[in-house]
């Protein structure tokens, strides 16, 4: 989940995508189709840690907005953000990769009006050569990349 390569290794970004919004189902803002900043105003919201560099993101958005949101519960794992989200502890914003694996009859994904970037990357070494699977398994990356990205987007 970083762009930024290690010594000896060079950085691939395989996907980049936008943090979506999870709601539980029957949420009033699961009606709107693209969420605001200020659609999150005084509500329930489930965060990530505090340590957490994306929730670090999202918190300075909303600082920046001046929104104020009602923080009720953190946990380190966006999956286990997801989860609480279905049970109805509050919204969230999270990464499109999770929330597609958890959208479900209780859990609605909807976009962002406002681009908090979340990307995949490969990481592969400087100076060795590569393994003979290794083209063809960053190929296969690329493509189920490309069809989360179109799966998202059908689904948020």
């Amino acid at each position: 989940e970083q762009t930024s390569a290690p010594p000896g290794t060079r950085a691939e970004v395989l996907l980049t995508l936008d943090e979506v919004a999870v709601l539980p189902a029957g949420h009033p803002l699961c009606q709107e189709t693209v969420l605001q900043l200020s659609d999150f105003a005084d509500a329930f919201f489930v965060s990530l840690s505090a340590d957490d560099p994306y929730r670090r993101l999202i918190d300075a958005r909303f600082a920046e907005a001046g929104v104020a949101r009602t923080l009720r519960v953190e946990t380190h794992s966006a999956a286990a953000v997801c989860a609480m989200v279905q049970h109805g502890l509050g919204l969230a914003i999270v990464n499109p990769l999770t929330a597609l694996a958890a959208a479900s009859d209780r859990l609605v994904v909807r976009r962002l009006a406002f681009s908090i970037p979340f990307s995949v990357t490969a990481l592969l070494p400087l100076y060795r050569a590569p393994l003979p699977e290794v083209a063809p398994m960053l190929d296969a990356l690329r493509t189920e990349a490309a069809d989360i990205a179109l799966r998202l987007q059908a689904l948020a």
